[in-house]
C-alpha cells in the first residue's frame, strides 16, 4: 500500500489501518470504520453498502453465511496487514461453513493469525475457542490448559485416566490444536484479554 500513495483506495486502506491503530482519522466522512464495526461484532447486515472495497466483501460474506468468501476476505486483509480483521474474518468462516474440514482450516487459520496479534479476543475470536466442544471437553481443557496432568484432572472429576485422554484428543481435533501447548491461549476466558 505505501508503495502506491496516490492510489485513493490504497490511501483508504492506509488511514482505515492507521486510525485502528490509533495514528489517525479515516477519511471518508461516513464512519467507514466504524461501520466495519459491525461486521466484526457478527452484525454486517445494517452496513452492507456502506463500506468498501475488501471491507465491503467481507461484509457480504457474513450477511451471506459464505464460508469460502469470509475466507478469501480474510486472506485479502491479511494481504493488506490488518491480520486482526483477517483473524476475525477465520472465525466468522468457522460457523459459516458446511463442510467440517473447511472450518477446521478457518479455525487453524484463525488461531494463528490470533496469536500473530499477541493473542487479542474480540467476540469473534471468543466465539471461536471453545464455542464447540461439550461441556465436558469444555471443562477437561480447562484444567489441562491450568498446568493439571491427565491423571490429575481423572482424580478432580472422578474419571479414568483414559477417558481424560479421548476427551483430551477429541478436543485437539476439534480445536485444530495439535497439543496441549496450544490450550492456554485456547482456553482463556475472553475477559482476562481483550482487543
Amino acid at each position: 500500500l505505501r508503495a502506491a500513495p496516490g492510489d485513493a483506495s490504497c490511501r483508504t486502506e492506509l488511514a482505515r489501518a492507521a486510525a485502528e491503530r490509533g495514528e489517525g482519522s479515516v477519511v471518508r466522512q461516513d464512519g467507514g470504520l466504524a461501520h466495519y464495526g459491525a461486521v466484526r461484532l457478527g452484525e454486517p447486515e445494517g452496513v452492507v453498502g456502506r463500506l468498501d472495497g475488501v471491507l465491503a466483501r467481507h461484509a457480504e460474506a457474513l450477511a451471506r453465511g459464505d464460508g469460502p468468501a469470509l475466507d478469501r476476505a480474510a486472506e485479502a486483509l491479511t494481504e493488506r496487514g490488518l491480520l486482526l480483521f483477517a483473524a476475525e474474518a477465520h472465525a466468522q468462516a468457522v460457523r459459516a461453513h458446511r463442510d467440517p474440514r473447511a472450518a477446521r482450516m478457518s479455525r487453524t487459520r484463525a488461531v494463528a493469525l490470533a496469536r500473530r496479534c499477541q493473542g487479542a479476543r474480540t467476540p469473534a475470536l471468543s466465539a471461536l475457542v471453545l464455542g464447540e466442544l461439550t461441556a465436558r471437553q469444555r471443562q477437561i481443557v480447562t484444567l489441562a490448559a491450568a498446568g493439571l496432568s491427565n491423571r490429575q484432572i481423572a482424580e478432580r472429576l472422578t474419571l479414568s485416566v483414559r477417558t481424560v485422554g479421548n476427551h483430551l484428543y477429541s478436543a485437539y481435533t476439534r480445536l485444530g490444536a495439535s497439543d496441549r501447548a496450544a490450550l492456554p491461549w485456547l482456553a482463556e476466558q475472553p475477559d482476562q484479554r481483550s482487543a
